[in-house]
């Protein structure tokens, strides 16, 4: 007989495997999303009676288990968006209509559901509401009472593109993933995630059963990022790296693996922007596989460095990125030849440490404030710097954990960097 592994969200069968592991969905989730719970495919009668073995139920129940919610940042910073999703089924549609166009011509053709439809239908029901009682096939009207309340719909089913498994359902929950689950579970996932009720439905990757029964090593099943899916992270200073890596791993910590820094702890190679180009164009020459993110500063400097390296014209798994424009940087104070002046500073002088907070919490705590020192002909812009810029760094610095995530520093503009970031490594591709 066998035994299986699948990836479910709630009751969703979204990945199935029989004797061997399949689809590794390990970088979905993170060292703390591996429990122990109670499965079907153990007799727990016989641990009963020979209680001495019960040692072995520890890796026969683990699993992988993560809301839906808290697995989508890691499925969007690996490019598996709702867009991607709506690729992959006009593609299935697409193969649907030619293998369609080889039947006979008086056969009345599918018309096919839209993607939007598609969405709607999938996620017409919360998961959690969904029955999974198994309906027996001795049972009258069977194939009826399995569809349950999609059976008043089922001709809206009938315009979704068949799999092989299409007629293999004995409840609610097995009938839409027979019918809707036709893309990859990447793709399912950000589609069932279009409903607000699926939020805290419950992502799991129950591989406990199949190392159990001894079709597939423990030592397989690892969670986290794997190393062909990590970033490294390249930025003009240490201040920078120490900066985003302390930040991802406090506010956005259910990506922050994805992210490799380059030496912040011990030394920084690329003093400035000009050597961070350089190192680029080194790059380059060595045709490097792995993916890079080069993170300029929002200032004159950062944006001369950062022209000249799109010059360069970057493979796909690299990118290059400025700071984000900031609405709290449209007008700040600055000064100059002609003394103190309200200024923009976007693309002129923010620097990561004016994204942090700038309120130092002290009293007769001068204004923020930035000094422009030198002018920039390629770019035709004056560049600048924030005055005391190490006291805010170590400000941020002396700030506890907790006080980051919940507390009354202002971590608002560095979750608008964090979150542009994120989008940008999206836009980095692998090379396969």
């Amino acid at each position: 007989m066998g035994t299986s592994v699948e990836l479910c969200v709630g009751n969703i069968s979204l990945s199935y495997s029989k004797n061997f592991m399949g689809m590794d969905y390990g970088f979905l989730f993170q060292q703390g999303d591996i429990f122990r719970r109670k499965t079907d495919s153990i007799n727990y009668s016989y641990y009963e009676e020979h209680p001495e073995e019960n040692g072995e139920l520890d890796e026969a129940e683990e699993l992988f288990a993560r809301t839906l919610s808290r697995i989508l940042p890691r499925l969007e910073i690996l490019g598996f968006t709702l867009e991607a999703a709506r690729a992959e089924y006009q593609a299935v549609v697409a193969e649907a209509v030619d293998i369609d166009c080889f039947g006979e011509p008086e056969e009345q053709k599918n018309e096919y559901l839209t993607f939007e439809e598609f969405c709607n239908l999938a996620c017409r029901y919360p998961l959690i509401d969904l029955k999974s009682g198994y309906v027996k096939y001795e049972t009258p009207d069977r194939n009826t009472l399995s569809q349950g309340r999609f059976a008043a719909e089922i001709n809206v089913f009938e315009r979704i593109p068949r799999t092989d498994n299409f007629d293999s359902y004995w409840s609610e929950t097995s009938f839409l993933s027979a019918r809707v689950c036709i893309l990859s579970a990447e793709s399912m996932l950000q589609i069932f995630a279009l409903n607000a009720a699926n939020a805290e439905v419950e992502v799991t990757w129950a591989f406990g059963p199949i190392v159990y029964a001894g079709w597939v090593q423990r030592e397989a099943f690892q969670p986290g990022v794997r190393q062909k899916q990590k970033i490294l992270i390249a930025t003009e200073g240490a201040s920078d790296a120490r900066i985003m890596r302390r930040s991802l791993n406090i506010l956005r910590p259910d990506v922050a693996d994805f992210f490799n820094f380059v030496d912040v702890d011990e030394r920084h190679h690329f003093w400035g922007t000009g050597n961070l180009v350089k190192f680029a164009e080194g790059l380059l020459r060595i045709d490097v596989l792995n993916q890079v993110l080069f993170v300029f500063d929002n200032d004159a400097e950062g944006v001369d460095a950062f022209r000249k390296l799109e010059k360069l014209k970057l493979p796909a798994n690299m990118r290059a990125m400025l700071l984000p424009d900031l609405e709290e940087f449209r007008a700040f104070s600055t000064l100059g030849p002609e003394g103190v002046s309200v200024s923009d500073i976007n693309g002129r002088a923010a620097a990561i440490e004016c994204y942090l907070d700038l309120d130092l919490g002290v009293e007769k705590n001068p204004a923020p404030q930035i000094t422009w020192s030198n002018f920039k002909k390629d770019i035709d812009a004056w560049h600048g710097a924030l005055d005391f810029k190490e006291a805010y760094s170590k400000h941020f610095y002396n700030q506890h954990d907790d006080q980051l995530r919940n507390g009354s520093y202002n971590v608002s503009k560095i979750l608008k960097l964090l979150d542009a970031l994120v989008k940008q490594a999206g836009l980095v591709t692998p090379v396969i």
